[in-house]
């Protein structure tokens, strides 16, 4: 069977993979030159065992950079969580992942490919036909634009970072949306934020975050980027589609409150894969999957916070226990958890406010 995929991201070449080595003929058109042109924070939670059963997770393990034993969390620039721990997660190489995830696959690198229906891909070196056709070039392939936020990162350089194992994230009330600081060692570092927020309101945050920070206020700033996030949720619409078929951020599938792509993306592709394979429904492959349960509680509580008012929305942030907020921001939330968040009493009063419930 031919298969035909259009982007080389994390749950395009993961298909890619997965189909190549159980004998399927697959070609991938990428139309950049080289892998990992868009900006991310490139973390990795630490695998869990249903991931480390996959080849395509494993490879992760093979291009870390840095790996973080703990990590700090602050609202309005006070610390709230404290951890030092073992490892919870990793910053990756995300050029090298994609790179081993490519091992045999066919790649074509530079080729702007348009699907024109009826399985026929046109590239610059003509028409090819396949039996399945697969769109996964993130959020610039969506057949309907959902919705975004817009997320910046600097990339720094410090004399001396102080705790080079400890990643921080920070939170503000004004701000629907976080702050990051990704440490890759001890004299580098990525600093961002994405929200509900301008580019020139991210823009002072980016720099507050930076200033908080005194090993980081005395280094310089490399380079900026900036890249568009997905936030709607799973399109369940363009996951009916059977021609061409959707992967990834093209349909939708980024944890809502936290913006991480690159293994919810790769879990799209095990559930199309599935389908191919059992022929299966695809949808349902999805609604089988442990993280889209945890993407639809992320993006309630990201509805939930839209809602509220800054001073409501801290004091939420602030009666989440330090475990659930861990489980929610990784996508690993299950129902018996929010049955506990739903029981504090402080929550409580905020959701009674604006006639708010948690998807117990």
């Amino acid at each position: 069977m031919r298969v035909g995929i259009i982007g080389a991201g994390p749950s395009g070449l993961a298909l890619a993979r997965l189909l190549t080595d159980n004998g399927y003929y697959v070609y991938v058109y990428e139309a950049h030159k080289s892998y990992a042109v868009k900006p991310c924070g490139w973390g990795f939670p630490v695998l869990d065992g249903d991931e480390g059963s996959y080849s395509v997770f494993r490879e992760i393990l093979g291009s870390v950079i840095w790996s973080y034993s703990g990590y700090d969390v602050y609202l309005d620039d006070a610390l709230v969580y404290h951890s030092r721990s073992n490892i919870v997660g990793h910053i990756i190489d995300k050029r090298e992942f994609l790179s081993r995830l490519s091992h045999n696959v066919r790649v074509f690198l530079g080729y702007q490919a348009r699907y024109r229906g009826n399985g026929v891909i046109l590239s610059k070196e003509g028409e090819e036909r396949f039996d399945i056709v697969v769109i996964a070039g993130g959020y610039i392939s969506q057949p309907r634009r959902l919705d975004r936020i817009m997320a910046l990162q600097a990339i720094m350089r410090a004399p001396s970072i102080e705790e080079p194992e400890i990643p921080e994230l920070r939170f503000y009330s004004e701000l629907v949306g976080y702050a990051w600081i990704f440490p890759e060692g001890e004299k580098t570092a990525r600093v961002g934020v994405g929200g509900y927020a301008s580019r020139q309101e991210l823009e002072g945050i980016l720099r507050r975050v930076i200033r908080a920070r005194r090993d980081l206020s005395g280094g310089s700033i490399a380079r900026i980027e900036g890249a568009e996030v997905t936030v709607s949720g799973i399109d369940w619409d363009i996951a009916g589609s059977r021609d061409p078929y959707y992967v990834g951020e093209a349909l939708g599938y980024v944890m809502p409150a936290t913006g991480e792509g690159i293994r919810p993306g790769i879990w799209s592709s095990i559930a199309l894969f599935r389908s191919i394979e059992n022929k299966t429904q695809y949808q349902e492959e999805l609604r089988r999957l442990r993280l889209t349960r945890s993407m639809g509680i992320q993006k309630k509580v990201l509805d939930m916070m839209l809602r509220m008012k800054p001073r409501e929305r801290g004091e939420f942030l602030r009666s989440i226990p330090e475990d659930l907020m861990l489980k929610i921001s990784l996508g690993r939330v299950e129902n018996q958890d929010l049955l506990r968040i739903a029981g504090i009493p402080s929550i409580i009063k905020i959701l009674a406010r604006y006639s708010l419930k948690l998807p117990v």
